[in-house]
């Protein structure tokens, strides 16, 4: 059988800490109501897509943002199925940081004057500086972050590939999402250079080859 396998890949609804402008990675917190009614008109946008099945990170807000999609797409039957694999990155004493700060101490590291977009461009060394800041001994280094995400993508390709030209929901984050840019469609990252909330790109598998459309 010649089938592809596609996701379906969102970022979580607005939180209280997007509300409040404050850097989120590993750090959870609920959905505002701006973020349940955004994700619900997401739903409403997927409402001709069947999926085949439905996972998120394993932090709440994107494990509500799955079931409130699901909800409003007409297939709240649907489990979401949480998979860690899927988590932001962790920012550790970055977390909960004001945005502002955070964006403006790592173009400072890197030296880059005006151009936030360059950042998308330099996510090893973004990491990199994250992860030699850290004090939590909880970050993780570049590669560990693309491992997990192409295990994850393998192995539901693996599963769901028996089935004709499945669709897969996955509600994630913000560098997540730039990650898979910058692993399958870096110049993807100029069109898109903020990923914002319920912002949605879809991954293609073909039978060889990843391939992003947004």
């Amino acid at each position: 059988m010649n089938s592809t396998v596609t996701f379906y890949i969102t970022r979580h609804g607005e939180t209280l800490l997007n509300h409040l402008h404050k850097a989120q990675g590993w750090a959870d917190s609920p959905l505002t109501e701006r973020g349940i009614q955004s994700a619900s008109q997401l739903g409403l946008q997927l409402k001709n897509v069947q999926f085949s099945a439905a996972f998120s990170s394993d932090t709440s807000r994107a494990l509500q943002t799955g079931k409130t999609i699901l909800t409003a797409q007409g297939q709240n039957e649907l489990q979401v199925v949480t998979d860690e694999r899927l988590r932001e990155w962790c920012l550790g004493c970055w977390e909960a940081e004001n945005n502002t700060k955070f964006i403006s101490s790592m173009m400072n590291e890197l030296e880059i004057e005006n151009d936030f977009s360059e950042l998308n461009f330099r996510l090893p060394e973004v990491q990199e500086i994250i992860y030699k800041s850290d004090t939590t001994g909880m970050v993780e280094p570049f590669h560990m972050i693309t491992d997990r995400l192409e295990s994850f993508l393998k192995d539901t390709v693996d599963d769901f590939i028996h089935l004709d030209n499945p669709n897969i929901l996955i509600v994630t984050h913000a560098f997540t999402i730039k990650t898979l840019l910058y692993l399958f469609s870096r110049e993807m990252l100029r069109k898109k250079p903020k990923i914002k909330n319920v912002d949605i790109i879809t991954i293609k598998w073909d039978g060889k080859n990843f391939s992003i459309f947004a």
